[in-house]
C-alpha cells in the first residue's frame, strides 16, 4: 500500500496499489502527474532535499523600524530579567534550607521572610514576562506585516517575465505560509528562547558565584550539547526549506486547479488532481517527519546529559562539602541555579528551531523583495509629458525569455505616428499581441530597439509611459469589488459621472441598471459573476473611462455579440474621431478594421519567426490581392462598400436586460416552490463566516481521523507519561540526597554521607536514560501529526474540488483563500494534534505524579497546592478564550484575496499602473488586522505575567506553610522539600501550558476554517450516487426551466424556459450579451443546479443521474479556454486519460493546431506556461478545443470555443468540429457572436432576456422574418 492511502482513511476513499481510486471503483495511474509535467526536477528526486541559503540572525529583523527596535530591545530585557527569577529563587532556596536544616530559631519566622522576597520576586516576574510577551508578540506583527507588505509590492514591481517562471500559486504560498512560519520564528516564541537563554546564562553565572568548583563539574557536558544543537539546527533549517519548497510547488498546484475548477469539473479530473497534489504534500511530509525526529533526537541528548551531569554533581558536591570546601547551601543553590539554567537551555530548543525555520523561509521572500527587474516601474528615466510624435520598431529583436530559443521576430521594424489608426492582422499565434506587450515594455527586445518619440523606451520613466496606455486584452480580467470599482481601476480619481458615460459607451450602462444594486453590483472573484461579454466591456468602459493618448485594443469585442460590438465600436470610433489618441487594433473580423489608417499583415514562418508580409491601408491591401485580400474575400469584406444603413440606434432597439427582477412576491412564491436549507438562508456576504461558525472540530474528531497512526500517538503519549512523571520523580531523589547533606552538616558522619551519596547519586542516570527514551518516542507525536496534517490537506483538497461553482462564487471562497486554508491553516491545525496532546499529557502527568508525591511526603502541604491550582489553570484558560475571541476576528480577512487577485491578473496590474492600488489595498487591510494583533499580544502577554506571578505566590505559600509544619513537628525538612520540589515542577508546567495558549487558539480557529469547507455538502453534488443509465444517443429537453444566481438572488437569468436539443444534431444559442447563453450550457454541465422545471436526458432527469458518469459523456470548451502548466500533449491529453500520441494528434489535426505545434523547437512537449500564458489567445483556444474533441463525447458544449480565431483559421477548425460531429454522431451546442459560425446548425435558439424569442433553422428563421432576419441582416451587412 502506499503512502497516499493514508490520506484517505474514514473518509470513504479507497486506495489500491498503482494509483487513486474514487467512490465509483475506478483507478487512475497518475504515476506522470501529467499537466505540470514532473512536480520535481530529477536533481531533487535524487538528492531528496533542496539545499539553500538561509538568512542571516540579524538579516531576518532588516525590516525592524524604530518602534520595533525599541519593542525587540525592551523585550529582550524584559526576557533577560524574567530569566534571572528561576537564579534568584535558587539563591533565595538555597539559604532557607540552609536555615531550616540548622534548627536554630523559628523555621515560620525565616520562612516569612523568604516567602515575601518570593512574591516581590513574583511580582517583579509579573512585569518582566508580560513585557516581554507583549513586547515581541507585537514587533512580529509588526515586522511582518511590513514583510508581507514589501513581498507584495516586490511581487508586483518585477517584470512579466519573471511572472512567467513564477506561477501565482507558488507566490500565495509564500506570502500565507512562509511568512506565518517567519512570524512563528521571530514572536514571543523567540522571546522565550531569550528567557531560557538567559536563565541558563544567568544560572551558571550564579552557580560559578556560589561554587564554581561543582558549576564546573556540572556544566562539563555543555560542549557536547553545544555541538549536538548545532549539528541538529543545521538539518533542522535544510529540512524545513525542503518541505517549504515542496509544499511551495503544491500550493501552486492547488492554486492552478482552482482557478480552472471548471476545466477540473467538466473533465471529471478530480481524482487526478488530488493524486497528484497528494504525491506533492507527501514529498513535504516526509521531511517534516524528518524535521520532527531531529529536533527530539537534540532534546533526548541534551536531557539525557543534563541528567548525567546531576549524578556528577551531587558525587563532587559531597565531597566539596566533606572536604568544607562549602556548606550545604552553597550546594543546593549552586545545583538549583545550574538545574534550573540546565533547563532554560533546553527549553531553547524549540525557539532555535523556530527561529531556524523562520530565516529559511525568509530566504526567497527577501531575495524576491531585493530583486531589481530589468524593466522596473519604479524606476526614474525620461519624463514622458505626453505622447507627440511616433512609437518606432527598428530591427527588433524579440524572443520570450521562457522560450529564449524560438525567436519570434528576427528584425521588425515599424513606424506608429501619433494619432494614427493602426492594425495588425494575421494567423492566431503570429506575433499581434506580442508587439502589444512590446509596447507596453512587458518585455525589452533582444536585439534592436523600441523607441517613443525618438527617446528608447529603456530610457522613458516606464511609470509615466504606461499612464499614456489604455488597454482591453483579449480575456478581460476584473477583480473583486463592485461595477463601479472596476471601471474606475481605469482612472482611480474619475468621478461617478465620468465612469456612467464610459459605461454608457461601452453598451454596459442598461445592463448595470437593470440590477438590485447597480453600480454597487458585486462582479464576484475575477468577474466570475458576469457573463464573458459583460466583463469585455466592463474591461472597455476601464479603457475608455481613462481617455488616453494611445489605446491597445487586443481583440477587444471578440466576446460581443454583433449588435453590442456595433455599439461598442461606434463609442471606440467616437474616442479615436476627438482627435490625439494613437489606437493599435488587434481583431480578427476585418470589418472592424477597414477604416484603420494602416495594417500591417503579420506571417509566422515557423523557425524564422514572423515577420510583416504587407502593409498599407485596406483597400490598399485588398488591390495587393495577397494574403490578407484571400482573408478579406473568406469574410465577405469587398473594397468600397459602403457601411450598412442598419444604424446604431436600430441595434439598440433589440437590446434587452440581463434578466427578469423580481418583486417580493415573486421571491416568496420560490421560496415555497424550492425549499432552502439554513445554509441557504443566509446572505451570500455572511456565509463564509456563518459556515465557518458552524464548523464542527475538536480533539476526539481529529484523532478518529488519525487512527491509522494511533500506535505512533501511543508511543508519543507514553513519552509524555515518562517525560512528565521523571520530573517530579526526580524531586524525590534531589530531596533524599539534599537531606544527606544537610544531615552531614548537622552531623559530620562521612560513612553516612558517603553511602547516601553512593545509593541517590546514581539514581540520576536512571532520569538520563528515561529522558532519552521519552523524547526519542516523542517524536512518534510530530510523525503523527505531520500524517494528520497531510490528510488534512488532502481532503480538503478533495472537498473543494467536490464543491459545486456556487461555493467558489461565496465572498471569502476564491482561490487565494481556499489556497491560505491549505497552506497556513492546515499547518496551524498540526498543533492541535502533536504538540497539543504531548503538552497536555505532559502537564497532566507532571501535576499528577507531583501532587501524588506530595501528597505521600506531606499530604497537609500538597492539599495547599491543589487548592492553589485551580487558580493557575483557570489564569491559563482565560489566556486562551480571550485569545482566541481575538482570532475569531481574523476569519474573512481580505488579504488573500487581494493577494491572489492581483498575482492572476498581473497583466492587467501591469497594465493599469495598478500596482501602488493593490499595494493600498493590501496596507489597508494589514492595517485593519495590526489592532487586533496588538490586543491579542497584549491579552497574551497580560495574562502569561499573572500566571508566573501565581506561580511564585504558591511557591512561598507552600514553603511558607511547609515551614509551619516543621515547627510544629508534623514534617520533616525532606518531605517538605520533596513534598515542595514537585509542586514546583507541577505549577512550573502549567506557567508553560499557558504560553502554549496563544499556539492553540490560532490552531484552533484554522480547524474551523478548514473544517467549514470538509465538512460541506455541495448542492451539486459529485459524490451523491446517482443513475448511471444514460440511455442510448443524446436527446436533450428543457422544460419550464428557471435559474437564478445565488450571488444574484432577486434576478432571474432563465425564466421559463422551453427548448429541445436533438441527438446528433447541432444547435446554436445566440442572444445578447447576457442573455442567458452561458447559463444554459453550464447547467448541462452541471456546475448549477436549476431554481425549477426540468432537464431531461433521453428522458431522465439529468439531475437524477450520475453526475460522474454524466461528466464522462460530455466535453467543454470555455470561453475564456484555461489551460494547465505542463506541456502541449498534456493539456490536450487532460480530456481522456491514457489517450495515444497519435489521437492527440488527431484532435490537433481537428482543432487546425497541429502544423503550428511540429514547427515548435519541442513540439507537443512545448511548455504553454501558467494559464498558457507562453501561447498567444487563438493558440489557447485551438488546444483547448482539441482537448474537448479528444474527450469524443455524447455532447459537445462550445461557448465562443473560436472567438479568439481569425477567419481563415476559424473556417478550417468549423470544419473540424462538423467533420467531428458526423463521425462520431455528437449533439453539439454552441454559443456564437459570428452567426456565420453557427449558420448550419440543425436548429438555432434566440434567447433575450432569459426567454426564447425564436427558434428554428436559419433557412425557418429568415423566412420568420422575426428578430433573427433582423440580427443576420444586421450581421451581413457590417460584414460586407
Amino acid at each position: 500500500m502506499s503512502r497516499a492511502h493514508a490520506a484517505y482513511a474514514n473518509e470513504g476513499w479507497s486506495a489500491p496499489e498503482g494509483g487513486i481510486a474514487g467512490k465509483d471503483g475506478s483507478t487512475r495511474d497518475c504515476s506522470g502527474y501529467g499537466s505540470q509535467g514532473p512536480l520535481f526536477s530529477a536533481e531533487e528526486e535524487v538528492k531528496g532535499t533542496v539545499v539553500r541559503e538561509t538568512v542571516g540572525p540579524i538579516e531576518i529583523f532588516r525590516y525592524a523600524d524604530a518602534t520595533d527596535r525599541v519593542l525587540m530591545i525592551a523585550g529582550t530585557a524584559f526576557a533577560v530579567a524574567c530569566g534571572a527569577g528561576m537564579p534568584v529563587f535558587s539563591f533565595i532556596f538555597g539559604r532557607i534550607a540552609m536555615d531550616l536544616m540548622s534548627g536554630v530559631g523559628s523555621a515560620e519566622e525565616k520562612a516569612a521572610k523568604t516567602s515575601l522576597i518570593m512574591v516581590y520576586v513574583g511580582i517583579a516576574m509579573l512585569i518582566a514576562c508580560a513585557g516581554h510577551v507583549m513586547c515581541w508578540t507585537v514587533a512580529a506583527c509588526r515586522q511582518v506585516a511590513r514583510i508581507r507588505l514589501l513581498f507584495f509590492r516586490a511581487v508586483l514591481r518585477q517584470d512579466i517575465g519573471w511572472h512567467d517562471e513564477h506561477s501565482p500559486g507558488a507566490l500565495t504560498a509564500r506570502m500565507t505560509g512562509d511568512t506565518r512560519v517567519i512570524q512563528n520564528g521571530i514572536n514571543d516564541k523567540l522571546s522565550q528562547g531569550i528567557m531560557n537563554g538567559s536563565m541558563g546564562v544567568i544560572g551558571y553565572i550564579a552557580g560559578f558565584v556560589f561554587s564554581w568548583e561543582l558549576t564546573l563539574m556540572m556544566i562539563g557536558m555543555m560542549p557536547f550539547i553545544i555541538v549536538m544543537a548545532a549539528i541538529i539546527g543545521s538539518i533542522v533549517s535544510k529540512i524545513t526549506e525542503s518541505s517549504r519548497k515542496y509544499f511551495a510547488k503544491a500550493g501552486s498546484l492547488a492554486t492552478e486547479v482552482m482557478e480552472n475548477i471548471r476545466t477540473v469539473q467538466a473533465f471529471g479530473r478530480e481524482d487526478y488532481e488530488l493524486e497528484r497534489f497528494t504525491k506533492a504534500v507527501l514529498y513535504a511530509q516526509g521531511r517534516g517527519i524528518r524535521k520532527e525526529l531531529a529536533s527530539n533526537l537534540s532534546a533526548a541528548v541534551i536531557m539525557a546529559l543534563m541528567y548525567v551531569s546531576y549524578t556528577v554533581a551531587f558525587f563532587f558536591g559531597s565531597y566539596l562539602v566533606e572536604w568544607g570546601r562549602r556548606d550545604m547551601a552553597d550546594i543546593i543553590s549552586t545545583f538549583l541555579a545550574v538545574l534550573m539554567g540546565s533547563f532554560g537551555l533546553g527549553f531553547v530548543a524549540p525557539s532555535r528551531t523556530a527561529f531556524t525555520e523562520s530565516r529559511a523561509a525568509a530566504y526567497e521572500i527577501f531575495k524576491a523583495i531585493d530583486r531589481v527587474p530589468p524593466v522596473d516601474i519604479d524606476a526614474g528615466g525620461v519624463p514622458v509629458p505626453g505622447f507627440k510624435e511616433s512609437i518606432e520598431f527598428r530591427n527588433v529583436r524579440f524572443a520570450y525569455p521562457t522560450r529564449p530559443g524560438m525567436i519570434l521576430f528576427r528584425d521588425l521594424s515599424l513606424k506608429i505616428k501619433c494619432g494614427q489608426k493602426v492594425a495588425f492582422s494575421g494567423a492566431s499565434g503570429c506575433g499581434k499581441s506580442s508587439v502589444i506587450g512590446l509596447i507596453q515594455r512587458f518585455y525589452d527586445p533582444i536585439g534592436g530597439a523600441v523607441l517613443v518619440d525618438g527617446v528608447r523606451m529603456r530610457e522613458l520613466c516606464l511609470r509615466e509611459w504606461r499612464d499614456q496606455i489604455g488597454i482591453v486584452s483579449q480575456e478581460p480580467n476584473l477583480f473583486a469589488g463592485t461595477m463601479m470599482e472596476n471601471v474606475r481601476m481605469g482612472k482611480p480619481n474619475a468621478t461617478d459621472e465620468e465612469v456612467v458615460e464610459a459605461c454608457r459607451q461601452a453598451n454596459i450602462h442598461d445592463t448595470i441598471m437593470a440590477l438590485p444594486d447597480r453600480y454597487d453590483t458585486p462582479v464576484g472573484p475575477v468577474g466570475s459573476l458576469l457573463s464573458g461579454g459583460q466583463k469585455q466591456r466592463i474591461a472597455i468602459a476601464r479603457a475608455l473611462v481613462k481617455r488616453p493618448p494611445i489605446l491597445l485594443l487586443d481583440e477587444a469585442t471578440s466576446a460581443l455579440d454583433r449588435k453590442s460590438e456595433m455599439e461598442v465600436q461606434a463609442a471606440l470610433d467616437q474616442l479615436i474621431q476627438r482627435g490625439g489618441t494613437t489606437v493599435v487594433v488587434i481583431a480578427h473580423r476585418l470589418a472592424t478594421i477597414r477604416d484603420m489608417d494602416r495594417i500591417y499583415y503579420v506571417k509566422h514562418d515557423g523557425a524564422e519567426g514572423s515577420r510583416i508580409t504587407e502593409s498599407g491601408t485596406f483597400d490598399e491591401l485588398l488591390e495587393l490581392d495577397g494574403e490578407f485580400a484571400a482573408v478579406a474575400k473568406m469574410q465577405g469584406v469587398l473594397a468600397g462598400d459602403a457601411k450598412s444603413g442598419a444604424s446604431v440606434r436600430d441595434a439598440k432597439k433589440a437590446s434587452g436586460h440581463l434578466g427578469v427582477i423580481l418583486d417580493e412576491a415573486d421571491l416568496a412564491q420560490l421560496d415555497e416552490d424550492v425549499p432552502r436549507t439554513a445554509r441557504q438562508n443566509v446572505p451570500i456576504d455572511e456565509l463564509a463566516k456563518w459556515e465557518v461558525k458552524h464548523a464542527k472540530v475538536g480533539f476526539l474528531r481529529l484523532m478518529r481521523m488519525n487512527k491509522d497512526k494511533a500506535w505512533a500517538v501511543a508511543l508519543g503519549i507514553l513519552s509524555s507519561v515518562v517525560i512528565g512523571s521523571a520530573r517530579p520523580a526526580s524531586s524525590i531523589v534531589m530531596g533524599h540526597m539534599l537531606r544527606v547533606l544537610g544531615e552531614y552538616s548537622a552531623t559530620k558522619d562521612v560513612e553516612a554521607l558517603r553511602s547516601g551519596t553512593n545509593l541517590y547519586a546514581p539514581l540520576f542516570i536512571v532520569f538520563a536514560v528515561a529522558n532519552f527514551s521519552g523524547w526519542i518516542l516523542h517524536g512518534f507525536y510530530g510523525y503523527a501529526g505531520e500524517h494528520l496534517t497531510t490528510k488534512i490537506r488532502v481532503l480538503l483538497f478533495r472537498q473543494i474540488m467536490r464543491q459545486d461553482i456556487n461555493f467558489f462564487d461565496i465572498p471569502g471562497r476564491d482561490a487565494g483563500t481556499l489556497a491560505g486554508m491549505l497552506s497556513g491553516d492546515c499547518e496551524a491545525v498540526h498543533q492541535l494534534w502533536g504538540p497539543s496532546i504531548g503538552l497536555k499529557v505532559q502537564t497532566m502527568c507532571i501535576i499528577a505524579s507531583g501532587l501524588v508525591v506530595g501528597f505521600i511526603y506531606q499530604w497537609k502541604l500538597a492539599l495547599v497546592a491543589l487548592a492553589c491550582m485551580p487558580l493557575m489553570i483557570g489564569c491559563s484558560l482565560t489566556r486562551r478564550l480571550m485569545i482566541n475571541g481575538y482570532t475569531k476576528s481574523r476569519e474573512g480577512d481580505t488579504d488573500d484575496t487581494i493577494v491572489t487577485e492581483a498575482l492572476s491578473n498581473v497583466r492587467t496590474v501591469t497594465s493599469l499602473n495598478m500596482k501602488e492600488d493593490c499595494v493600498e489595498a493590501f496596507q489597508a487591510a494589514l492595517r485593519e488586522e495590526a489592532p487586533r494583533s496588538v490586543r491579542k499580544g497584549i491579552i497574551a502577554g497580560g495574562i502569561y505575567g499573572i500566571t508566573q506571578f501565581i506561580f511564585y505566590g504558591v511557591y512561598a505559600l507552600c514553603f511558607w506553610y511547609g515551614s509551619k509544619l516543621i515547627d510544629k513537628g508534623e514534617a520533616e525538612f525532606k518531605d517538605v522539600m520533596i513534598a515542595s520540589m514537585s509542586i514546583l515542577f507541577g505549577a512550573q508546567n502549567a506557567g508553560e501550558a499557558g504560553a502554549f495558549a496563544t499556539k492553540l487558539a490560532d490552531a484552533e480557529a484554522s480547524a474551523k476554517r478548514v473544517f467549514s469547507v470538509i465538512d460541506r455538502v455541495p448542492d451539486v453534488d459529485i459524490e451523491q450516487a446517482g443513475n448511471k443509465d444514460l440511455g442510448e444517443g443524446c436527446d436533450i429537453e428543457y422544460r419550464n426551466v428557471q435559474f437564478i444566481y445565488s450571488a444574484r438572488p432577486k434576478q432571474v437569468v432563465l425564466a421559463s424556459v422551453n427548448m429541445r436539443f436533438g441527438d446528433a444534431t447541432s444547435n446554436g444559442l445566440i442572444g445578447q450579451t447576457g442573455c442567458g447563453k452561458s447559463t444554459v450550457i453550464q447547467m448541462l454541465a452541471r456546475f448549477y443546479e436549476r431554481r425549477s422545471g426540468l432537464i431531461s436526458v433521453n428522458g431522465r432527469d439529468l439531475s437524477s443521474l450520475d453526475i460522474a458518469e454524466w461528466r464522462r459523456n460530455i466535453s467543454i470548451v470555455l470561453q475564456e479556454p484555461n489551460l494547465f502548466s505542463g506541456t502541449v500533449r498534456e493539456n490536450i491529453r487532460y480530456a481522456r486519460e491514457g489517450a495515444t500520441d497519435e489521437e492527440v494528434e488527431e484532435a490537433a489535426r481537428l482543432a487546425h493546431i497541429h502544423h503550428e505545434i511540429i514547427k515548435w523547437t519541442d513540439g507537443y512537449d512545448t511548455e504553454v506556461g501558467y494559464k498558457g500564458r507562453a501561447l498567444s489567445g487563438g493558440q489557447k483556444q485551438r488546444i483547448a478545443i482539441a482537448r474537448g474533441l479528444l474527450r469524443r463525447p455524447r455532447l459537445l458544449l462550445l461557448d465562443e470555443a473560436t472567438s479568439a480565431l481569425d477567419s481563415v483559421t476559424e473556417a478550417k477548425v468549423q470544419e473540424g468540429i462538423e467533420a467531428f460531429q458526423a463521425k462520431y454522431k455528437v449533439t453539439t451546442v454552441s454559443i456564437a457572436h459570428r452567426l456565420t459560425t453557427i449558420r448550419h446548425c440543425d436548429q438555432i435558439i434566440l434567447l433575450d432576456s432569459g426567454c426564447i424569442i425564436e427558434q428554428g433553422s436559419h433557412e425557418e428563421l429568415m423566412a420568420l422574418g422575426g428578430e433573427y432576419k433582423t440580427r443576420y441582416d444586421l450581421y451581413m451587412s457590417a460584414l460586407s
